[in-house]
């Protein structure tokens, strides 16, 4: 019979059905063989040291997550670290008693990586034979090398399947030019290819000097995200510090992590780096894999597989940085650093069509300046691009923060003042009186320097209402 039973074994272990029937009618043959009990597969994660069943002549209710218990302390565990069956039996049985329980328990082991534990609960006449013990022994041996050689292909498909994901979202992250818009195409395919809940990008300010949140992914209440924001500051600042990376398996399990047990089970962070700097951070957080409805953890797997993702990431983030600031810098004049007159006459015809839509009043102003520097003045002075910088820099501060200003041509300043009501009448004479004191500054390195303004003005919708008659009439230079 217990040949029967090992060829039987056999047979169901090299056939070509999938792992998981393979696995059922392996464990309901072990039953049969002893007369019936439980058989279980258990299957150890080295990276949470988890063990979990993987198939069970238990009845299962579909829908039902999988169960997980740690291994530290249980026996299973201690049939898998020494390598040894453990065979429990009943000891003083009551007297009269035909049936003896027995719990067996034999550890998965190929190419010395530690997988699982097969179990057996039998209720017997006279206890396991020592024959039924070989037999079983050898068919745990085979289930051993059946499954080690699938947890293989299943790791080895995954990751496949992960990395042909990340290269072909990194086709599209790399193309794309537009931050806000990558920085969500980023934290979507993180999210998806990761099988994360969430995913926090920040990127550094350089007027703020921090690493601010410039995106967020997931489905947190505000009162969640606050927490995982500063969860997620907490990992940032390893990272800053100089950690090439952050991996959280079980918050609740780390005693640096504990107090953030409640937040979120595990986390992922990677900085953003290009040009030797650090340009952010992107952290994902719970893994919920497919078909689960609690989150299991991020493994160093995981870890290796996600830097791949973030190659791609951190190099096309550097590129958008980069085409955002040479895109600013084209509209920007380079003297003034104010903008030119392209984005002038976009900003205008956009400020034109909401004070058409809102029915406010608008005022456009042109300042032409004309300034005289006399021959071998100071070096500095006697250069134009100098003066215009001043005189930039006057009427900025002499307008209000939304107003607009732009150099439209070497010596005409463009400015838009939304909203104003009484913009012909106050604007003017404070832009005068900032002007006419960085004409002081200047006579102090150049006694004979001179700086005449002129303003022509119109307003919406008095003098036109579209964008061509507004200019006309702005042109014609009066005060």
């Amino acid at each position: 019979m217990a040949a029967d039973f090992a060829r039987k074994a056999g047979e169901i272990l090299r056939s070509g059905k999938a792992i998981e029937e393979r696995l059922k009618e392996f464990s309901d043959a072990v039953s049969g063989y002893l007369g019936g009990g439980v058989v279980s597969v258990l299957l150890f994660d080295r990276d949470s040291e988890d063990f979990h069943i993987r198939t069970s002549t238990l009845r299962g209710v579909p829908g039902i997550p999988e169960f997980h218990f740690p291994a530290e302390g249980t026996l299973e565990e201690l049939s898998l670290l020494e390598k040894r069956p453990l065979v429990l039996a009943e000891r003083d049985r009551p007297q009269g008693s035909r049936r003896q329980g027995t719990v067996l328990m034999f550890p998965l082991v190929s190419n010395g990586d530690p997988n699982g534990v097969l179990v057996v609960h039998a209720v017997t006449g006279e206890g396991v034979r020592e024959e039924q013990l070989a037999a079983l022994a050898d068919a745990a041996t085979l289930l051993s090398d059946s499954v080690g050689a699938s947890l293989r292909e299943e790791s080895a498909a995954l990751r496949m399947t992960k990395i042909a994901a990340i290269n072909e979202a990194g086709v599209n992250i790399i193309s794309t030019l537009d931050l806000t818009r990558l920085l969500k195409l980023v934290a979507t395919s993180a999210c998806l290819i990761m099988e994360a809940e969430t995913c926090i990008i920040r990127l550094f300010d350089g007027q703020t000097g921090k690493y601010g949140i410039r995106e967020y992914y997931g489905m947190k209440t505000e009162g969640e995200q606050k927490e995982l924001f500063l969860m997620d500051k907490k990992a940032v600042t390893l990272i800053l510090k100089g950690d090439p990376s952050v991996l959280v398996r079980d918050a609740a399990q780390e005693t640096d992590w504990q107090e953030y047990a409640g937040v979120a089970r595990t986390l992922m962070c990677f900085p953003l780096r290009g040009d030797g700097e650090t340009l952010g951070t992107v952290s994902i957080f719970d893994k919920f894999p497919h078909k689960t409805f609690f989150p299991s953890s991020f493994t160093t797997d995981d870890l290796s597989t996600f830097e791949k993702f973030i190659r791609y990431a951190e190099k096309a983030v550097a590129n958008a940085i980069a085409y955002e600031r040479n895109d600013r810098l084209k509209n920007l004049d380079e003297t003034t650093g104010l903008p030119t007159l392209k984005y002038f006459q976009e900003r205008l015809l956009h400020e034109i069509s909401r004070a058409k839509r809102f029915q406010r009043r608008l005022v456009l102003m042109i300042c032409e300046v004309h300034a005289k520097i006399p021959e071998g003045a100071h070096p500095r002075a006697g250069r134009g691009d100098w003066v215009m910088k001043r005189v930039a820099k006057a009427i900025r501060n002499s307008l209000r923060e939304y107003d607009v200003v732009a150099r439209i041509s070497e010596g005409k300043f463009g400015m838009i003042l939304p909203e104003a009501e009484d913009g012909k009448i106050s604007a003017i004479p404070r832009i005068k009186k900032g002007v006419a004191g960085e004409v002081e500054e200047i006579r102090k390195r150049v006694a004979d320097a001179r700086v005449d303004i002129r303003f022509g003005h119109a307003a919406f919708p008095e003098d036109g209402d579209d964008h061509e008659k507004l200019i006309f009439k702005s042109n014609i230079l009066k005060v």
